[in-house]
């Protein structure tokens, strides 16, 4: 009998081979790499009229997500471990033959992970599961629909298909397209010949209905957006998270200037703080992947208690993040009335500000914080202002207020993380001069100012 079986074994060699294969396969298969699916949609529009369309949804196409459940596809970990949750849906223009195009949606989506063993945890990409695509193609259809009277709801054919390495020659595309697990089957419209008869009233109506079934929609989704957005202002939120003020802010390899950039973030990224160094954040990109940042180019939070010394400017801020102690009353713009000689005779932007309350006393810190801060949105703004300035005024309207001044120079150093803290300020005019100076007491400065 065991010579039996060793004389099957040898002369099966093939088969066994095979079926060692196959399951060799089975196991290198996971959930995880089920096929991208590929949503988009065939319009009888020229390209022009496309642009035009998706120009006006752009807007609606990215921003947060306050869940992720119903947008992703599960890749094993629990949804609740993401936070944080960010969607971006790009519009393509595909040619589709025969006078028609083809818009074609790729939704990603971007949230913190937040694992167990902190070293594994990071921002994660997680496939869409099609109805941020979907509603973006709605979007456009009903940006059509909006701009373009009598053209029929079925001149058009969606689908969804299954990413390959070869393409249909009819473009990929199918006369269904899948919402979940349902597919939704449109009938393709022969295109209209010269002898066809004109939209006849019942299209009309059809037309009328599904534009009101569409607001209706819209309604809905307003809604149901409130409520994710009351459910995310709920939430409780990370105590050490620093948030990215501009786009394109660099993250450096080292603490210094010159060192190697990693990787560019976009305003309002949040990333983990590790630590403080000077006029640097040492921060967690993913995982075990670390970065710095420059101190001015990012809202520090306002519980953060980590490592670094807080001065008199950050520790004002950190008193009331939500309500700023001084009001804008006024602005204009302005040659400068004051003997400082950066702007002597300059054409500048004046700013009046005074206490958000009357009987509010307001310090030192506070007022060069709210001047810094109008600086840089006056520095901002003047990129797309049809009249240049040389500089930026804040006049403060209180018993102990002062002037302060900046030169556009300066704040393009400021704003470019160059020019920081004391050095900052040394090339501004503050007057007088102990108005801006907290180690200099209410008393003193009331009695120098009755001398």
């Amino acid at each position: 009998m065991k010579n039996d079986r060793q004389d099957v074994w040898r002369k099966q060699p093939a088969a066994i081979v095979f079926a060692f294969f196959v399951l060799m396969l089975t196991a290198m298969v996971t959930p995880a790499q089920t096929p991208t699916e590929t949503y988009q949609r065939r319009f009888p529009n020229s390209t022009d009229t496309l642009e035009a369309a998706i120009h006006t949804v752009q807007p609606l196409t990215r921003g947060r997500l306050p869940i992720l459940d119903g947008f992703v596809i599960p890749q094993g970990q629990p949804l609740e471990s993401y936070s944080r949750a960010y969607y971006e849906c790009a519009l393509q223009i595909l040619p589709g033959g025969s006078g028609q195009n083809i818009v074609r949606a790729v939704a990603k989506i971007t949230a913190w992970y937040t694992d167990p063993e902190a070293s594994r945890s990071g921002y994660r990409v997680l496939p869409s599961n099609g109805r941020l695509e979907n509603d973006a193609l709605d979007r456009i259809d009903e940006a059509l629909a909006d701009a373009t009277v009598g053209v029929s709801s079925d001149s058009y054919s969606s689908s969804t298909t299954k990413d390959s390495n070869s393409t249909p020659s009819n473009g990929g595309i199918s006369p269904a397209t899948s919402i979940g697990s349902q597919p939704l089957h449109r009938t393709v419209a022969t295109p209209a010949t010269p002898s066809a008869p004109p939209a006849s009233t019942e299209s009309i109506e059809t037309i009328r209905s599904k534009r009101a079934a569409n607001e209706k929609k819209a309604v809905q989704l307003a809604a149901e957006e409130k409520n994710l957005e009351d459910i995310l202002h709920n939430q409780a939120r990370p105590t050490d998270l620093v948030v990215v003020k501009r786009a394109s802010t660099p993250i450096f390899s080292k603490p210094v200037e010159g060192a190697q950039v990693l990787m560019t973030a976009d305003a309002h990224d949040e990333f983990q703080i590790l630590g403080l160094e000077g006029a640097w954040v040492h921060v967690q990109i993913s995982g075990a992947s670390r970065g710095w940042l420059r101190r001015t180019q990012v809202n520090l939070p306002v519980s953060y208690g980590g490592g670094g010394t807080v001065n008199a400017e950050q520790a004002a801020v950190a008193v009331s993040p939500d309500a700023s102690p001084f009001k804008v009353e006024k602005e204009e713009t302005s040659p400068f009335g004051g003997k400082w000689e950066p702007l002597n005779g300059k054409n500048v932007r004046v700013v009046w500000a005074a206490p958000s309350s009357s009987n509010q006393s307001t310090s030192a810190g506070q007022k060069k914080s709210f001047a810094k801060e109008m600086f840089l949105k006056a520095y901002s703004e003047q990129k797309t202002a049809p009249a240049p300035i040389d500089g930026v005024v804040v006049l403060f309207d209180s018993a102990d207020g002062g002037q302060v001044a900046a030169t556009m120079t300066s704040l393009q150093k400021l704003e470019d993380g160059n020019l920081t803290g004391s050095a900052f300020w040394k090339q501004c005019s503050l007057d007088p001069p102990e108005l801006f100076d907290d180690s200099i007491k209410p008393v003193a400065k009331s009695a120098e100012r009755k001398n």
